[in-house]
């Protein structure tokens, strides 16, 4: 069975109500973005000038961000040091709303886990957008304390989990092998759940995978695999399909699992079970980071399984996710409307691009969230021609997301006369979604955008430069709110009305 367009709207509205409750090796990462303008006198090494310093969750905390962001509430527990680091990192859970049990535990002489990146940019990129493009990490240092922790400290989860067990539809641990996890308390925890009749998805660490024994599910990368299994993975050439098939299942029924899921990769991802192997194959797009993807990956199987998908299913919309998340940078949240996004690209439609402003106004509340820049920009786009395509591209070179208002059949036939537009309202907005530089598409009704631009509160508006500034409609409102107007140099000699008296002097 596979995952189609009409059968993830209702499983994205299931796991909005879902609850899990999540345990694991919390940490932040801290990003340092500067420009590399020389090299080092002292040694072959780059100068880095910084310009901007960023902090969000990491390890386990990913997952917290990508269950959230995905719609769904969550319950954990956190180990961290009784530091700054370990404060700041219980400040970034405090402040994800959707987290609505948190009990973090400080214990003395523990280091907080903190990776810090130092990641190098082109000279001359505007500050603010540092993350999204012309960037190469250069340096990554960890602290970190990797002791097992205390017997009190995993009492004190073991009675966490007790409390809100009751309260989650499953269990998910987050392993990155850094003392959070000791054997002897995973399998505590893991009997608890199965116990309560709740599932239990681990992203797991190490060679020795006894200590998982009994959760439904783990979800190791390719090499995860083949060292703790001894099975390729990455290449299926060293053994037949059937004696591999039969070694992975041995192994999977002794741990007492119900099923493997393994990230492979630009292949995609493959679930093991009983019935055998189902691969899934990614879609080819660009690479842009694979920070955080394992974590995006369990976040939304864990939520589809416990969604009442079945782990098929579940295993796909990891994927589609997952494969949001290396197009962005670092380790990054994914939303429900870049998922079914996903799904539409791979199907190759551009129907995914064209929203409502309601379904608008959430999507680019997310994309605030993560600092990007939106753009908007409006007009008839009656015969689509190379003016409008030169706006279009430049507009989008002005921010992260473009977002194009098309004018309706009835507000076109208000503005340009009788006997137009030519092409009808879905038409053009199907011709301008399937641009590569557009980013969304909505058709309002109104004769101007004001109410589009109230809901969505574009950073930069763009209009041709043949307006004035003080011609554009909304330009007022939208610099009352810190926002830009960008003004883009029109293909002179070049319009639709033009086109439609040219064509009609042809014809006469």
């Amino acid at each position: 069975m596979s995952l189609e367009a009409q059968s993830l709207a209702p499983l994205l509205q299931s796991i909005s109500g879902c609850r899990l409750m999540l345990v694991g090796d919390f940490m932040l990462d801290r990003t340092i973005y500067g420009e590399a303008n020389r090299i080092s006198p002292e040694s072959p090494t780059p100068v880095i000038s910084a310009r901007q310093t960023r902090q969000s969750l990491g390890g386990a905390g990913n997952v917290v961000r990508n269950v959230a962001s995905l719609g769904a509430e969550i319950c954990c527990a956190a180990i961290v040091g009784d530091d700054e680091i370990g404060a700041l990192l219980e400040q970034e859970l405090r402040a994800v709303r959707s987290c609505q049990k948190l009990r973090v535990i400080r214990e003395q002489g523990r280091k907080t886990t903190l990776k810090t990146r130092v990641v190098a940019v082109h000279p001359g990129q505007p500050e603010g957008r540092y993350q999204f493009s012309g960037q190469q990490q250069v340096l990554r240092v960890d602290e970190e304390t990797c002791h097992p922790i205390t017997s009190e400290s995993a009492a004190q989860i073991l009675e966490f989990a007790a409390g809100v067990m009751g309260h989650v539809q499953g269990t998910v641990i987050s392993d990155y092998a850094k003392g959070a996890l000791p054997p002897a308390f995973l399998q505590k925890l893991i009997e608890m759940a199965r116990s309560a009749g709740k599932p239990v998805f681990v992203d797991p660490k190490g060679k020795d995978w006894s200590r998982y024994r009994g959760a439904s599910v783990l979800t190791p990368n390719a090499l995860e695999a083949e060292a703790a299994m001894g099975i390729s993975f990455s290449r299926f050439e060293s053994t037949t399909e059937a004696r591999r098939d039969e070694l992975v299942q041995r192994q999977v029924k002794d741990l007492c699992l119900d099923a493997l899921l393994v990230t492979r990769g630009a292949e995609g991802v493959s679930l093991v079970d009983c019935h055998g192997f189902q691969h899934f194959p990614t879609s080819a797009r660009e690479v842009f980071d694979v920070t955080g993807a394992g974590d995006t990956l369990l976040a939304a199987f864990s939520l589809a399984a416990c969604s009442g998908a079945n782990y098929a299913l579940a295993a796909q919309f990891g994927n589609l996710a997952a494969g949001v998340a290396v197009g962005k940078a670092g380790a990054a949240a994914v939303h429900p409307f870049e998922v079914e996004r996903e799904l539409g690209l791979r199907h190759f439609s551009a129907d995914a691009k064209v929203r409502t402003l309601e379904e608008l106004t959430l999507i680019t509340e997310s994309l605030r969230q993560e600092q990007k820049k939106v753009v908007f920009t409006n007009g008839c786009f009656d015969l689509l021609h190379v003016g409008h395509m030169h706006l279009l591209r430049e507009a989008k070179k002005l921010g992260d997301v473009l977002i194009v208002a098309i004018n309706s059949d009835a507000s076109v036939k208000q503005l340009k006369g009788e006997g137009r537009p030519i092409v009808p309202a879905e038409d053009r907005a199907y011709a301008i979604a399937t641009l590569g530089c557009v980013d969304y598409v909505v058709i309002f009704e109104e004769s101007d955008p004001m109410n589009l631009l109230h809901g969505i509160r574009p950073e930069v508006l763009v209009k041709g430069d043949q307006y004035l500034e003080s011609q554009v409609v909304g330009a007022e409102f939208v610099k009352s709110y810190g926002g830009i107007i960008g003004r883009v140099p029109i293909r002179h000699g070049i319009s639709t009305s033009a086109l439609v008296e040219k064509i009609r002097t042809a014809r006469a």
